[in-house]
């Protein structure tokens, strides 16, 4: 992928093996070059592993994801007896999405560093009406996925990362995949780039705290385990056919996306996956639908260089011809 960008890693994972190509720098003050393990925020891409997670308490009979929000967090959602869990999971509940509002994106600028709750964020979603009538059109709002995290923990007693390392991350062995609250770098981590209009490109990883995303976006993973999630997921290792029929499957008014994943159909066939924007990392997985191929695409910068275009189209190749 030839830019600006600082760096980027390309992955992918076939069933003979897995393959890798990495340029540039994940810490360019440091003159860190890239390597295919480093670590990134792996942005919405998190929305699978909570879908997964809410699915799989409806197969122990934990809950039923037609069942309405309002069961789990009772009085805390507008109309929470009219959306229903499946709502929330396809991005049809309606439910204005907190990462839009004006004084939330001025409050990030003005404290990058800030640690937030679930319930905070909610707050600035909240001040917001509907935009639709739950279940009559789609809209993509990180605030469905902050309110699965705390029906997670309802439901579970569990902090939401607890319920994850538990029930995907140690049982997948995937030692680079973490839930963290906090501004955490390590050696491995692969720092990210964002573009204010001046020169040169600030790096926001030690500044900017991954608690506004939390359940909406604030895992960090590598791009071994990304794949490697995937591929149990499509072949059945995480969930009953009848819950990986659901999470594959879109609405009708939901157009290709269904619960925390995405429908997409590749030269190859048809694909699953997600993208992942968080300031300063951006990725893609994309995995064939009989689990066989995974790909991922990441470069550690805003669409300053990089379009999503490109990194979709290369995600794309990389799968099919990778």
């Amino acid at each position: 992928m030839k830019s600006r960008a600082p760096g980027a890693i390309v992955y992918v994972r076939t069933p003979t093996g897995t393959r890798a190509g990495v340029a540039g720098y994940a810490d360019r003050a440091a003159h860190v070059t890239m390597r295919a393990a480093d670590r990134y925020r792996i942005a919405s891409v998190s929305k699978a592993f909570v879908s997964v997670v809410i699915l799989q308490l409806e197969a122990e009979g934990k809950l039923d994801i037609d069942d309405p929000v309002e069961k789990s967090l009772p009085a805390l959602v507008p109309n929470g007896g009219g959306i229903t869990l499946r709502e929330l999971l396809n991005h049809t509940s309606g439910l204005f999405d907190y990462n839009a509002d004006v004084g939330f994106g001025n409050a990030i600028l003005a404290n990058p560093g800030c640690t937030w709750t679930p319930r905070e964020l909610l707050a600035y979603a909240f001040a917001h009406g509907p935009l639709f009538a739950p279940g009559t059109n789609y809209s993509y709002s990180n605030t469905n996925y902050i309110l699965l995290g705390l029906v997670t923990e309802a439901v579970t007693g569990k902090p939401l990362g607890q319920s994850l390392q538990e029930r995907i991350f140690t049982p997948l062995a995937l030692t680079a995949t973490s839930l963290p609250l906090d501004i955490a770098l390590d050696a491995t981590f692969v720092h990210g780039y964002v573009n204010l209009g001046s020169s040169p490109l600030i790096d926001v990883a030690p500044l900017l705290s991954p608690s506004y995303a939390w359940a909406a976006g604030g895992i960090v993973s590598n791009a071994r385990d990304v794949t490697t999630f995937y591929r149990s997921l499509l072949t059945g290792k995480l969930l009953p056919k009848a819950q990986l029929d659901e999470i594959e499957k879109p609405a009708s008014v939901a157009g290709t996306y269904g619960l925390g994943i995405d429908n997409s159909f590749a030269t190859c066939g048809r694909a699953f996956g997600h993208l992942g924007e968080f300031p300063g990392w951006r990725n893609e997985v994309l995995a064939t639908a009989n689990g066989k191929r995974q790909a991922v695409v990441m470069v550690n910068v805003d669409e300053t260089y990089v379009s999503w275009t490109r990194i979709q189209a290369f995600a794309e190749r990389a799968l099919c011809r990778g």
